[in-house]
């Protein structure tokens, strides 16, 4: 049996019937050596139409059934990377110790009545004599305590202080007012005064207290305090009992120390805290909000402390599932006279990053916290305010899924550019086209306004090396485009559509299309809120949503024309077996043309895989036209036209060797008159055999 099979809209039937030619041949008796046999079952059913058509375009038909040529081709798209990139930004911030702190002290030192006796020559040893006894004390001129060691040394070694207080407090325990007391605070090592003041009178029994800046001192660990001199008006001849233990008590109160530079035991505490803002620089757009699709963040920290920090960076202005970004990391000590490093580069993938700074109130400004802090180990350390402590935040390779913000008024020139057009390509001699048109469409996706000016629109045909410039009014003129709306996401942009027109009402569309192109020409100038923030930030991007800008070329098929191809390729699977006894056969080829072109038709064997394709007949053969009805300009009926086609026993074996077989049909008008294509014109044909056997 023959089997022959076709795809898309082909039919084939292929009987043979072995068993009838085999009875009939064996009860033969004439003594010719051949018998033949026809047969008129279709092998091959099938039809071509104008949706035949290899285009890189699509057909349409519009109500009244008449097909039009829909060719799009996208001439420029307006993207997020378009209007803003974030640069990478490298930010680095310095900072010295904010303060330092030392723990307070409290220190209370007694000056005995003997000790001040001691000092006072031969009235102080009369007092030291009557120890215990009541006497009337008469005045003192000025004397003076031997100085008293102060040994800081297990809190601190050195310090210079930034600022800090000391409160001298005097409580005079003697029975006995003094006046004019003159004390003084000073290092040991070198004499340095630190404070020195006088209390005027202190009753006895009483109190008198002084605060004095420490701001700018040196303090050693080993001090001295000493009263250099006091007086006092006795007891105005009242007897008073002599108790040489009685003592006037010093007591230093040390805090609020922040030290410029310390060799000391430092309590916990925080050594930097600060909450910055920090712009980002380069942006041609003032954004409000964003998310970033895909993205790192760089953080660095060095520094010269030389113990253990405790660091905490936080970006409150980036969150993720309610999370805000933050590190924290414990650097070492840096060594003598190097510094400690920390460096990892964090996914950045997938948060919001708010830029309207801590304050709701700015733009492209994103909020960020530095915590640097020591913890209490028990041991002196050196510690200055010279000593740094740096933070490097550097983003890199940021791509936002969406921003919002006021994308600005910025000015984008497209061109000269050009773009290949393949609307024509099978349209092989001439044509001339009515009531064509060809727009600028926009879809706009991106929630601003724009404006588009068409420059320059040109039609080239490269094989003949002619070009046509687009002529219209409406060249050059600016076309409004309007914001998309945000409904939420970026699946639920609702897009704004635009069209700029060109028709032979307004331009010379006609001979611009007629040139065939195959490549079109065309510059492009496009601003974005050409009103300015007249929103007041309330525009927004989508990633991959685009402001497009697509040519449309629509083309009624009411034409003449030279050279349109149709083509079809069938799928052929034939079993020869049964054809042994088969030395030639003729084809019929029955076509019936509903086109009012005549169409010039052509057969080819193909083996399916481009190795061979050999035409079935040796030249195209015409196929005439239908007649058409002078009022309505539709065919009245399909014109029949048959086609004899003899095969040898050569072409009969390409055949039956071939998987697929291709029909060619060229489709040319009356060049005086134009002819309209309607969606049910087809060209059907229908191939038949005759079959001659040897008579065996």
């Amino acid at each position: 049996m023959l089997i022959c099979k076709a795809h898309k809209m082909s039919k084939v039937n292929f009987f043979l019937f072995i068993g009838v030619v085999y009875c009939l041949t064996i009860g033969c008796k004439k003594q010719d050596p051949s018998w033949e046999a026809e047969y008129l079952t279709p092998l091959v059913n099938s039809s071509l139409s104008f949706k035949d058509l290899k285009l890189d375009s699509s057909i349409r038909t519009d109500p009244n059934g008449l097909l039009e040529l829909i060719y799009s081709k996208k001439l420029y798209d307006l993207a997020v990377d378009s209007i803003f990139t974030f640069s990478d930004t490298g930010i680095v911030r310095s900072f010295n110790i904010d303060s330092l702190s030392l723990y307070s002290s409290n220190i209370s030192y007694p000056v005995t009545l003997g000790e001040i006796c001691r000092n006072a020559g031969l009235l102080g040893l009369l007092i030291l004599a009557q120890h215990g006894m009541q006497i009337a004390v008469p005045p003192i001129s000025p004397i003076s305590s031997p100085a008293i060691p102060i040994n800081a040394d297990s809190l601190f070694t050195t310090m210079t202080l930034n600022e800090g207080n000391i409160d001298v407090s005097l409580k005079n325990g003697l029975p006995l007012d003094i006046t004019n007391v003159v004390f003084e605070l000073k290092n040991e090592t070198d004499g340095t005064i630190i404070v020195e003041g006088t209390f005027p009178k202190i009753s006895a029994g009483t109190t008198e207290s002084q605060t004095f800046d420490l701001a700018g001192k040196r303090i050693d660990n080993k001090l001295t305090v000493q009263l250099k001199s006091l007086q006092s008006p006795g007891t105005n001849g009242a007897n008073v009992t002599i108790d040489t233990a009685a003592s006037i008590v010093a007591n230093l109160k040390v805090y609020n120390l922040h030290p410029k530079t310390a060799t000391a035991v430092f309590p916990p505490q925080n050594l930097i805290n600060k909450s910055q803002a920090f712009y980002l620089k380069g942006l041609p757009v003032e954004l409000k909000d964003s998310k970033i699709k895909s993205g790192q963040i760089v953080l660095r920290l060095f520094s010269t402390l030389p113990d253990s920090i405790r660091f905490a960076y936080k970006l409150p202005s980036a969150t993720k599932n309610g999370q805000i970004f933050e590190v924290y990391k414990t650097l070492d000590p840096a060594p003598t006279g190097g510094v400690s490093v920390f460096e990892k580069i964090y996914d950045f993938s997938g948060y919001n990053l708010n830029l309207e700074g801590p304050n709701k109130d700015t733009f492209n400004t994103a909020f960020n916290e530095f915590i640097a802090a020591i913890d209490y180990t028990g041991k002196k350390i050196t510690l200055s305010k010279s000593d740094s402590f740096y933070a490097q935040i550097q983003l890199i390779n940021l791509s936002p899924e969406w921003a919002k913000g006021y994308l600005g008024n910025q000015s984008f020139d497209y061109g000269p550019a050009s773009v290949a057009l393949n609307a024509f390509d099978n349209f092989n001699g001439m044509i001339n086209l009515e009531q064509a048109k060809v727009e600028i469409l926009t879809e706009n996706y991106i929630g601003t306004e724009a404006q588009i000016v068409l420059k320059d629109l040109t039609s080239t045909n490269t094989k003949n090396n002619k070009s046509i410039n687009l002529q219209s009014s409406v060249l050059n003129q600016p076309l409004q485009i309007q914001r998309a709306i945000d409904l939420g996401s970026k699946d639920k942009i609702q897009a704004t559509t635009t069209r700029l027109s060109f028709d032979q009402s307004n331009s010379n569309i006609n001979d611009w299309l007629s040139n065939l192109p195959n490549q079109i020409n065309y510059s492009i100038q496009l601003k974005t809120n050409p009103q300015g923030n007249d929103r007041m930030y309330k525009d927004f991007i989508y990633d991959e949503k685009f402001l497009n800008l697509n040519l449309e070329v629509k083309v009624p098929l009411v034409f003449s024309a030279q050279g349109i191809e149709l083509n079809d390729t069938l799928d052929l699977n034939l079993n020869t077996n049964d054809l042994s006894n088969v030395i030639s056969a003729d084809l019929v080829l029955h076509c019936y043309n509903q086109f009012p072109m005549d169409a010039n038709i052509q057969l080819f064997m193909q083996d399916g895989t481009g190795s061979f394709s050999v035409p079935l007949i040796e030249e195209p053969n015409l196929i005439q036209s239908a007649a058409v009805d002078p009022v309505s300009l539709k065919s009245t009926e399909k014109k029949y036209s048959k086609l004899l086609i003899s095969l040898n026993k050569n072409k009969l074996q390409q055949l039956l060797q071939s998987k697929q077989l291709k029909v060619q049909a060229t489709l040319n008008s009356n060049k005086n008159s134009k002819i309209a294509i309607y969606n049910e014109y087809k060209l059907d044909f229908k191939l038949t055999a005759k079959f001659i056997y040897l008579n065996q």
